[in-house]
């Protein structure tokens, strides 16, 4: 939720904030006015039936909190839509007069610098992402692996080291990774955990993938051409990168 009013900053309090103070973030109001955008405002009634104007708080997307090299804890702030244009024209996909397109874009816009101001006063850097962004097989492998990242596994940890070792020697030598988890739950049983360890050394960056291609490790597995944080690490800098 965007503050209508200054409040403090969202790392304040941060365990690892202790020595610092961050500034806190302006209000939506002031920033509304300073841009030149009208707030939204409803109206209510008290039980007296006096009736009051009050502003109504704007609703950002997600609030990323990092931390940078040292250890030190920012923030960034992600507004997401479903595709990049949507960022410059409110109601995109609806058919409009000229004239309400000029509206909807010119809404879209100041809304976008009303939030971006926001955090920019306290220091925490915007970045718009969208859907259409991503490639659909990128899309695919993050749903697909982010699935399995966390699974717990039972089998007894020296044991998923080895295999984990033989699995790279069989992503170099261009032999399918499925193979190695069939032989390896053949012997030691629960293949599933086998197969859910493949995903996880590729979330943990222990097998070089290709995410812009589909994974299939029942075939051999595409070796890093792009590196998925290289293209979109920039969506987690924040004003010092």
């Amino acid at each position: 939720m965007l503050s209508p009013i200054p409040t403090v900053h969202p790392l304040r309090g941060h365990p690892l904030s202790t020595e610092s103070f961050p500034p806190p973030l302006s209000g939506t109001l002031s920033i509304a006015q300073a841009i030149g955008f009208e707030h939204y405002i409803i109206v209510y009634a008290h039980q007296n039936g006096e009736r009051k104007k009050k502003p109504f708080p704007y609703q950002g997307d997600l609030l990323l909190f990092l931390t940078d090299f040292s250890g030190r804890p920012f923030a960034v702030n992600w507004t997401v839509k479903d595709t990049a244009v949507a960022f410059s024209e409110r109601r995109s996909t609806k058919a409009k007069t000229p004239a309400q397109q000029k509206k909807d874009r010119d809404f879209a816009e100041m809304r976008a610098q009303l939030e971006a101001d926001y955090y920019a006063s306290g220091g925490i850097r915007t970045h718009q992402v969208s859907m259409d962004m991503l490639d659909t097989a990128v899309i695919a492998n993050l749903d697909l692996i982010f699935s399995m990242h966390g699974l717990q596994l039972t089998h007894d940890p020296q044991l998923m080291e080895d295999f984990s070792i033989a699995v790279q020697r069989a992503y170099t030598e261009g032999t399918p990774v499925a193979q190695i988890a069939i032989q390896y739950g053949s012997r030691w049983g629960r293949r599933d955990q086998f197969i859910a360890r493949i995903y996880q050394d590729i979330w943990n960056r222990k097998l070089a993938v290709d995410m812009f291609k589909p994974i299939h490790i029942d075939h051999p597995l595409n070796h890093e051409e792009k590196d998925l944080l290289t293209a979109f690490g920039y969506l987690f800098e924040g004003f010092s990168g």
